[in-house]
């Protein structure tokens, strides 16, 4: 089995005999005959909803990421908690969202070049790992007593670090994988299962938390996060093989950044992201105040704004899983925008934990349907052998949303949690009327 791989000039290598099983190119099969391409895509109906599952690999990818999704959303609630509970800070909360952020601005563009270059399935298989260790080494810290909050937030960091070569390398080995026609439908897919174990995994971080406390729930994160790495390292390496680039490492790095950066839709899309990062992803931040001192539910009912956020963004990405391939996916990015705003601002008016609930699972639909077009949408305006290095720009477009905790924490800590979550939501609404009137190519991609 051999691996199908474009060089950095957007060449494709001489293929050797044999086929890549799983690879998004197809070398011609041992007799010399015609190349061997994908199962068609289902024609309607569910098949063609699941589609993507049809492909060999792609289970295997997605069960990976949805255990990995299952230890970050872990992670996500324990760390915000955990923060709160021990400074009493909405600012510090607030910083360890931030922490997690922050490495992508500077990582990005080296982890997108580290995905079109290395193995995608090994790349994803190592940051689980480190993801993995690091949860073990909050968990030791804890139970020695000797956890600081400086500590905390370095190692969130890094867990950051981990995560930026992550997202550089998922979707688009889920492209590797299933070919260029399926995957908006595995990316969707992959969206889906990620989300929908989010939800467990929130509403379980909160009540191990309050149950068996921070310390085991830590160590209880790792666990999904190693069965993910042992589950990527599963996937075979021939999927994806290194080709030697004519040019360095370096200047993949910088040239793929600049490259990405000269398509006029490819830099609006990464604009909106950084907006909406700063803006809108913020939200998160702010979402053990608004249990603690808001809607008073405690640890339980952080749990479960945070299952519910997860819910919705499980509900959101089947409805995208659904509608993918059809339509105009630009302007549904515009409108996913409005709505993000309006279920910021409803989250934020809201003093009933029943309404609260319901608006953030609005906030987590419309989450997720910007990631996952966002991811869509880049990746079908670059040419194939920058996929990874648009990923890594997307990476450092997140990256700015560090920037996203400190501003909305320092106006809650000013003028209140509800005004801070209210503003957010009418940025977001007036940034989509203006995208929508001005940005015709992104109206009609």
């Amino acid at each position: 089995m051999v691996g199908c791989r474009r060089t950095v000039d957007g060449t494709t290598p001489p293929p050797r005999p044999g086929v890549c099983r799983y690879a998004r190119c197809f070398t011609r099969n041992r007799a010399g005959g015609a190349p061997l391409t994908a199962a068609p895509v289902a024609p309607g109906g569910l098949s063609r909803v699941l589609g993507s599952f049809s492909v060999p690999g792609f289970r295997r990818l997605w069960t990976a990421a949805v255990l990995f999704a299952l230890g970050q959303w872990m992670e996500r609630v324990a760390i915000g908690w955990f923060v709160l509970d021990v400074t009493g800070s909405v600012f510090l909360t607030a910083a360890s969202v931030s922490a997690r952020s922050a490495p992508g601005i500077l990582l990005g563009p080296v982890a997108g070049a580290v995905s079109d270059r290395y193995p995608r399935g090994r790349v994803l298989a190592i940051t689980a790992t480190c993801n993995a260790l690091i949860m073990l080494t909050v968990a030791a810290l804890v139970f020695a007593d000797r956890v600081s909050i400086g500590a905390i937030l370095v190692l969130v960091a890094l867990s950051g670090c981990a995560m930026t070569f992550s997202l550089a390398s998922l979707t688009a080995f889920a492209g590797d994988v299933v070919g260029p026609e399926r995957r908006p439908n595995a990316i969707s897919l992959m969206s889906v299962g990620q989300r929908a174990v989010g939800a467990a995994g929130a509403l379980g971080g909160g009540v191990l938390i309050a149950t068996i406390g921070p310390g085991l729930t830590f160590l209880l994160a790792a666990v999904p996060l190693a069965g993910a790495a042992l589950t990527y390292a599963g996937i075979p390496s021939g999927l994806r093989t290194a080709a030697r680039s004519s040019t360095s490492f370096l200047a993949d790095v910088v040239g793929g950044l600049q490259a990405v950066l000269r398509i006029p839709i490819v830099a609006l899309l990464l604009a909106m992201m950084v907006l909406v990062e700063i803006v809108g992803f913020s939200f998160q931040s702010l979402m053990p105040v608004v249990a603690e001192q808001v809607l008073n539910v405690g640890a339980a009912g952080l749990g479960g704004l945070v299952g519910a956020t997860s819910v919705g963004s499980m509900l959101g990405t089947i409805v995208l899983a659904v509608v993918s391939d059809r339509g105009r996916q630009g302007l549904l990015l515009v409108g996913v925008f409005a709505v993000f705003g309006v279920m910021l601002a409803a989250l934020g008016v809201s003093n009933i934990y029943a309404v609260s609930l319901l608006a953030a699972c609005g906030v987590g639909a419309a989450a997720a349907i910007v990631d996952a077009l966002e991811w869509i949408l880049l990746q079908k305006h670059v040419p194939d052998h920058l996929r990874g290095r648009v990923l890594g720009a997307w990476g450092v477009a997140i990256g700015f949303g560090w920037v996203g905790p400190l501003i909305l924490g320092a106006v809650a800590d000013r003028a209140g949690t509800q005004v801070a979550l209210v503003g957010a939501g009418a940025i977001l609404v007036s940034a989509a009327a203006v995208i929508g009137a001005r940005a015709r190519s992104l109206r009609t991609a």
